[in-house]
């Protein structure tokens, strides 16, 4: 559910007057130190390991080149790097990144290895995710 929209009487608000509004990203708080600390509580590897980079005061989520976007809470909540060939493939599959997944869905898709791995004893793979999610 999207959340409710105020706009203030006598006051029109977006471009057009139209009474749309514009709902943008706020700018990143995400620095360098952020993820140190991040490293220190063995939550996130290093930089060497896994090139990871700061996005303070980028005012929209955006990988460069072969980067991914991730959200601090994801981290602090316990998705780590590298990830599994599978997931990397299956975001692969379905044409999207990281920060498009919800956590919930995150959770489906781990659920679903450990599945695969520890009671069927097969390396998970795409038409059986395929035949039980989407």
């Amino acid at each position: 559910m999207a959340p409710k929209k105020s706009v203030a009487k006598g006051k029109a608000s977006g471009a057009a007057g139209d009474g749309a509004e514009v709902q943008d990203w706020k700018s990143s708080k995400c620095t360098d130190s952020h993820l140190l600390n991040l490293v220190e509580s063995h939550l996130l590897q290093p930089r060497s390991v896994i090139h990871w980079r700061g996005s303070e005061a980028d005012s929209f989520p955006r990988e460069e080149g072969n980067e991914s976007v991730v959200f601090l809470p994801y981290i602090i909540r316990g998705l780590i790097f590298p990830v599994s060939d599978f997931f990397r493939g299956l975001l692969h599959h379905l044409g999207v990144q990281v920060h498009h997944l919800t956590p919930n869905f995150i959770l489906h898709i781990s659920i679903f290895v450990h599945l695969c791995e520890a009671f069927l004893g097969i390396e998970p793979h795409f038409d059986l995710f395929q035949y039980f999610f989407i």
